[in-house]
């Protein structure tokens, strides 16, 4: 939680330096859930977008012109690198817990957020200046990050 507000106040301060006007996210408060949920959240959050998230911000931390943001994605990518191990422990210990046909609907949801999550990725058309700036993948990288991080994955 730590890490995601200090990003979020990261990226804000860079957006404001830019001329954005950043809005502050509203979170509502969640009942507890059971196992399951807790494990398609995190197959669908975790696993499958913070471990891009991950592969993204080492990206652009490696191909960002701008100082301040390539200085900025370090930082988050390591943070996203930890998440999503951490996404990928939770996966394996609640699936230890879960019955078949629990841990098929988490796998169906993990497929089924790669899915959502190249459709989302191939459909984006990112401003000229964040690619060169901010070291953004076009749309054809991102969908090739992503297919080449599944396959990863797969193996």
């Amino acid at each position: 939680r730590r890490d995601e507000v200090r990003h979020a106040r990261t990226m804000a301060a860079l957006a404001r330096r830019r001329g954005g006007a950043p809005r502050r996210p509203t979170l509502a408060r969640r009942p507890p859930r059971s196992l399951e949920a807790v494990a398609l959240e995190n197959a669908v959050e975790g696993c499958v977008r913070e471990t891009y998230a991950a592969l993204a911000a080492t990206v652009q931390a490696t191909r960002a012109r701008a100082g301040d943001l390539r200085a900025a994605m370090t930082r988050i990518a390591e943070d996203e690198t930890r998440h999503a191990a951490l996404s990928w422990q939770i996966a394996s210990w609640a699936e230890r817990r879960l019955g078949p046909t629990a841990r098929a609907r988490v796998a169906t949801a993990r497929a089924q957020a790669i899915a959502a999550l190249r459709a989302e990725l191939a459909a984006q058309r990112v401003p000229c200046e964040l690619l060169v700036d901010a070291g953004e993948p076009t749309a054809v990288e991102a969908v090739r990050l992503l297919d080449a991080l599944t396959e990863a994955l797969a193996a």
